[in-house]
């Protein structure tokens, strides 16, 4: 095992073209998940530890290019996309095993995080609709859109710049947020508003969301929008931000994910009945 993890790695550090670092690989993640099994990991930690690497290989650039720098980028990314510091914890931990397994402990981080975010409540489903509602009736159509392309479309407010006019004629955005790029279907019900949205603005082309001087909204100006509508709401002042609403869509898509995965798993073992009947080696 230990011969052929060395390969492994040492073929993906020369594929590279750089010593110092290594071509992030599906297989160096099977290998790496391979070993965790000879170790006796359950199998709800084998699936954490691919879900979790998964996720850096797909956030690292087209080169793939694993080294201090790009980890340091994925911590960072972490920290900054509001996950909560029990689950940064967790995903570097997880580097941490992956980057000892490969023999490069000189990328691990002691860096832990700690704070009161996992006891903070988050925004629920039921919620982030009253706040649709409360801005619907108040006649805020800004905060209403805000709300639905960032809790109804999973748009990150860094992204928000990138969603442009050009893009709801596509109908999908091009997103790139740190060094992450990825391709974003619009969902038809909000594409429609947002162009009929955009039209009655006068908005022709770029962002869709804009002051008046045309320039993008700040940070600070998205916050306020969304927060405006929390009392008419019911919902906490605290729960009412971007950063709650990327949370509500990241858990929704997760509960959906994880409903379909154990569909497949049922229909698959049901395929395995069925063979098990044919051709099983009982008597």
């Amino acid at each position: 095992m230990k011969e052929r993890r060395s390969k492994i790695v040492a073929m993906s550090a020369y594929s590279s073209g750089r010593t110092e670092s290594v071509t992030m690989t599906e297989e160096l993640i099977d290998g790496f998940v391979e070993e965790l099994t000879e170790k006796g990991r359950s199998q709800e930690s084998l699936k954490n530890y691919r879900a979790i690497l998964i996720g850096l290989y797909e956030f690292l650039p087209e080169d793939k290019r694993l080294d201090s720098e790009s980890t340091g980028n994925w911590r960072r990314w972490l920290k900054e996309s509001g996950y909560s510091a029990r689950t940064i914890n967790s995903r570097i931990s997880a580097l941490n095993s992956f980057l000892q397994y490969l023999g490069r402990r000189e990328w691990q981080s002691d860096e832990f995080h700690y704070s009161n975010e996992d006891t903070q409540p988050e925004l629920t489903r039921a919620e982030y609709v009253r706040l649709l509602q409360a801005a619907k009736a108040s006649g805020r159509e800004r905060s209403y859109l805000l709300i639905k392309t960032l809790g109804g479309a999973g748009v990150r407010i860094q992204e928000l710049p990138q969603l442009t006019v050009e893009s709801l004629v596509r109908g999908r955005a091009q997103l790139k947020c740190h060094n992450t790029d990825r391709v974003m279907h619009i969902p038809e019900p909000l594409r429609r508003e947002l162009l009929d949205y955009a039209r009655r603005e006068g908005i022709k082309e770029g962002p869709v969301f804009v002051t008046q001087e045309g320039s993008p909204l700040i940070r600070s100006s998205v916050w306020h929008y969304v927060n405006i509508v929390s009392k008419d709401a019911r919902v906490d002042e605290e729960k009412a931000n971007p950063r709650c609403l990327w949370k509500m869509y990241r858990s929704t898509f997760a509960g959906i994910r994880s409903g379909i995965d154990l569909l497949i798993e049922q229909a698959y073992e049901r395929m395995m009945e069925e063979e098990q009947l044919a051709v099983g080696w009982e008597r």
